[in-house]
């Protein structure tokens, strides 16, 4: 159900940027909590995606949990692609006035890093929550993920996701996989 029930949000703009190259890593590398629960452990707060390694990451999805401490908020943020993963939040006194509050039953934009904890529980350190006030948000934040996921593993999928590696040389020179047209739609979705 949607909500719009959030107080006041921190000023600021946060985006990712792709990198030029296939091997370098996504500033902001936007991802589902099944990816982020399934994410290769190199070391305690090292984990990679396709040998991407995790910097800061960007996850979308609804408030189910809320918990107010002294010094951190803990929030359960479910996006429905696995179970709920654990977000924290740590509290500064001198910017609580300026702290996004989600509350249950909110849809949130959160950035932050990925860490693992006792009993390998992994948890997302949160850098920024932000309340979502387009449904759209949750759209191209979807995209985002294909996007970033489809450059990560350099394939392409038909109208069935049926995958087709998609070659290293460059398509100007009319080379394309079998069914696959230069924008890189299949036939059936060309037509």
């Amino acid at each position: 159900m949607w909500n719009q029930g959030c107080s006041h949000s921190i000023v600021g703009t946060s985006s990712y940027k792709a990198a030029p190259s296939k091997k370098a890593h996504l500033e902001i590398f936007p991802c589902t909590v099944s990816q982020l629960l399934a994410a290769a452990q190199l070391s305690n707060d090292c984990f990679t995606i396709c040998n991407c390694e995790l910097k800061q990451v960007s996850v979308v999805g609804i408030i189910r949990g809320f918990a107010p401490f002294v010094t951190n908020v803990q929030y359960s943020v479910d996006d429905m692609t696995g179970p709920p993963l654990n977000v924290k939040r740590w509290v500064n006194v001198e910017d609580c006035s300026l702290m996004t509050i989600a509350f249950p039953g909110t849809y949130a934009k959160v950035i932050g890093s990925l860490h693992s904890y006792s009993q390998g529980q992994r948890s997302l350190l949160a850098m920024d929550i932000r309340c979502i006030k387009d449904l759209n948000e949750i759209s191209s934040h979807m995209l985002e993920v294909v996007q970033a996921h489809m450059k990560l593993f350099g394939k392409v999928f038909d109208v069935n996701m049926n995958t087709t590696v998609v070659p290293e040389p460059n398509w100007s020179s009319g080379m394309h996989p079998q069914g696959v047209l230069p924008n890189g739609l299949s036939t059936v979705q060309g037509q």
